[in-house]
């Protein structure tokens, strides 16, 4: 199947929502029932950034997947550095298995390591992520500031070092918790 990742514009928003309601059907571990509403606070978040949201199309332009990652930080006693973490993966149930979650992932990825970012994080209770290279962060000594089991927390490192001595907790924009922001 043809399909292209590009960068979301606000015409796509709508066809979003159906995505992200799309993909949740069904699928109660993975689902909190707020993943909508999220994905709309942090747009409006001042750490949003429209390059870090993507959208899969189709032959005929209509959009079937979307992938929304947000700048957060890893905090300890000892300092703090920034990374990414996708919070919102979904493609529609006609399409899935044909390596368009998969191609998302890959792009946000290029798109954190050209801005400067050490690894990208994800909380999934699936084995997608680990099937692209992801694995606990407690690996590296990096803990959940959300309660989610810990092999759920799951983080990659863009280069070889890239989290040597980093460990910490990651935070999330408020926004990801259901607080928007009045800065916008």
């Amino acid at each position: 199947m043809k399909f292209s990742v590009e960068t979301i514009d606000r015409k796509d928003y709508a066809a979003v929502r159906g995505i992200i309601a799309d993909s949740y059907q069904n699928d109660g571990p993975n689902t909190d029932g707020d993943e909508v509403d999220m994905v709309d606070r942090l747009r409006g978040s001042e750490s949003y950034h429209d390059q870090f949201e993507v959208v899969a199309k189709d032959h005929d332009h209509r959009v079937v997947g979307h992938a929304l990652m947000v700048p957060a930080e890893v905090r300890s006693a000892t300092g703090k550095f920034p990374i990414v973490s996708i919070v919102e993966i979904g493609v529609l149930h006609g399409y899935r298995n044909d390596g368009i979650g998969q191609e998302m992932v890959i792009e946000l990825e290029t798109r954190a390591r050209l801005a400067g970012y050490h690894a990208v994080s994800a909380i999934d209770h699936s084995d997608f992520f680990f099937k692209n290279n992801y694995v606990p962060a407690d690996n590296f000594n990096i803990l959940p500031t959300v309660a989610v089991d810990f092999n759920d927390n799951l983080i990659k490192p863009l280069f070889d070092g890239a989290l040597y001595q980093k460990g910490g907790k990651i935070y999330y924009p408020e926004e990801f918790f259901g607080i928007r922001s009045t800065n916008y």
